[in-house]
């Protein structure tokens, strides 16, 4: 049931190291983490269970799992997700503080891969959701294989498998019966509150009057290496026609040139990364192809065309406050050896204690208490170009060059 490709590229980005297994003792974790013993060995995993903390028994439920990765011989953690007062506890946010907390565990452990247990269910589910949503043709390539890991800064570097993409998600609860293992039914699951819960029950509603609920997951299929290959030539575009200068990105007007969707795709993960958005926009075909005669801000980036190229940096309103309350980023603490990334594009590590980042007429200063002092041993680097390679797939390091 093991998709044979993506375990081989799994082993391949993981370079030999731990492969984290986000379990929740749920049917299709349970059987990715038997089937990846019997693939891999239990040595070459960790079982990180995320307790969401959102309900009660959620915790005995994390200890439930983590006992059953302990009777599989693989080692296992518990990590508790902590909700202060005020954020958003909806389906969206818990998933993006479990991809944070199993990307922290990876560094952690030194992975460089996370396995999860996503079906074909799940992926038709997701073609349907983002269907009802609106996506474009993009968003319908559904959930890939492999791919750099959903969060960001906290997944930098690091990459997320599906091995079981292929899997029907009744064939893996039939495979632990076969081996008479007991697995966890989240009441989450039938919820009709949460968005899925529908999609998924529309989808059995679907096949009852006859349609295979599949054709979504092969929709997906079938779109996806058309996906990959716009990030491949949106990749390619940029490295002909874009300059990463520290804080700034600058296209070279004259080389930017490639069909509308791919100046659309490659022009959105410049923006990204140098406005630090959570998700990459979608410019208008007019944008993308840099028709521009003035500056102007675009998902929290600033476009300023100039003579030959235009450039991008962050939107200074965003840094310094706007005159319709929005406040600029929070001082940021700063621990002795311990890395942090500001405003989702510099990360930086200082040696001694006391010190934060602060935003000062739009641009990061280093202070500690109310004086501004000398720069401390501190190593730092731009991600603007680590970004870019994250979005399109390309995960692998890099700094700014």
């Amino acid at each position: 049931m093991l998709d044979r490709l993506t375990v081989e590229r799994l082993e391949a980005v993981s370079e030999g190291g731990a492969i984290v297994v986000a379990l929740s003792g749920g049917g299709d974790s349970l059987a990715l983490l038997h089937l990846l013993k019997e693939a891999l060995g239990a040595a070459r995993l960790r079982a990180v269970v995320v307790d969401h903390a959102l309900r009660a028994g959620a915790a005995d439920d994390a200890r439930a799992a983590h006992g059953f990765a302990r009777d599989a011989g693989v080692e296992a953690e518990i990590v508790t997700l902590r909700w202060p007062a005020g954020p958003s506890r909806a389906q969206s946010a818990a998933r993006a503080a479990r991809y944070a907390a199993l990307c922290e565990r990876a560094r952690a452990l030194g992975a460089r891969a996370i396995a999860a247990g996503h079906t074909r269910d799940d992926q038709a589910e997701t073609v349907l959701l983002r269907a009802e949503r609106g996506s474009g043709w993009r968003g319908l390539a559904g959930m890939a294989p492999l791919a750099p890991a959903p969060v960001w800064p906290e997944g930098r570097g690091l990459w997320l498998a599906r091995p079981l993409l292929a899997a029907r998600r009744e064939a893996l609860r039939a495979f632990l019966r076969q081996r008479g293992l007991r697995w966890i039914e989240d009441p989450a699951n039938a919820n009709p509150d949460f968005a899925r819960v529908r999609a998924r029950q529309a989808l059995a509603e679907l096949e009852q009057g006859g349609l295979d609920p599949m054709r979504f997951a092969a929709l997906a299929e079938r779109i996806a290496p058309h996906a990959r290959a716009l990030d491949a030539a949106a990749f390619a575009l940029i490295g002909a026609a874009a300059a990463f200068e520290t804080d700034a990105i600058v296209i070279n007007r004259a080389r930017w040139r490639a069909s509308v969707p791919v100046l659309q795709r490659a022009l959105s993960v410049l923006l990204a990364a140098a406005g630090g958005a959570a998700r990459a926009p979608a410019p208008d075909a007019l944008v993308a192809e840099l028709q521009l005669d003035k500056a102007f801000t675009l998902a929290g980036a600033l476009l300023r065309p100039g003579r030959g190229g235009v450039r991008i940096v962050r939107d200074p309103g965003a840094l310094t406050g706007r005159a319709d309350g929005a406040a600029p980023p929070p001082p940021l603490a700063l621990a002795p050896g311990t890395e942090a990334v500001w405003d989702n594009r510099l990360a930086l590590t200082v040696m001694e204690p006391g010190w934060s980042l602060v935003t000062e007429n739009g641009a990061p200063r280093l202070a500690r208490g109310a004086d501004r002092l000398g720069v401390p041993h501190v190593s730092h680097s731009w991600l603007l170009k680590a970004r870019v390679q994250h979005l399109l797939g390309r995960t692998g390091g890099g700094e700014n060059a």
